[in-house]
């Protein structure tokens, strides 16, 4: 099961980003986990949140463009070693991690969002493993 992540390409100028979020907002959709990449001329936004769809429409009207990607989310006990352990599985069957950020995290678990080049083979070793995978609606709680 993957949850849906909105990729947006920022100028790396002020104000880009409060517009953006501003809109989101407004539609009274709460972001679950963000984070931003950045270059000297760019950024990229990847956003997870409460209503996909809804951001998807609120973004096409203030005309930023962006994507919808899918990404595999884990929910990990928070503890030393718990992302080790994805990170070496994934290693030992040669699957890239494209990348990986926390979505949030609680006082005994968090959620981390995974891209891998090879999502089918990550869910599968992820569940082979007893590393449980969540939907959108166990993050929007």
């Amino acid at each position: 099961m993957r949850v849906e992540q909105i990729s947006v390409l920022l100028r790396n100028e002020p104000g880009v980003l409060s517009r953006i979020l501003e809109a989101i907002s407004n539609g009274n959709i709460n972001i679950l986990g963000l984070t931003i990449n950045e270059t000297a001329a760019f950024g990229e936004l990847r956003i997870v949140v409460s209503d996909t769809q809804k951001a998807h429409e609120i973004l096409n009207k203030i005309d930023v463009s962006h994507n919808i990607v899918k990404i595999i989310v884990v929910n990990l006990p928070d503890k030393p070693g718990e992302l080790l352990k994805i990170a070496k599985l994934l290693s030992e069957n040669e699957i890239n991690i494209d990348y990986i950020y926390t979505l949030s995290a609680g006082k005994n678990s968090a959620y981390i969002a995974i891209k891998s080049w090879d999502m089918p083979a990550t869910e599968d070793i992820l569940n082979e493993n007893g590393i449980k995978i969540v939907a959108l609606k166990e993050i929007n709680h």
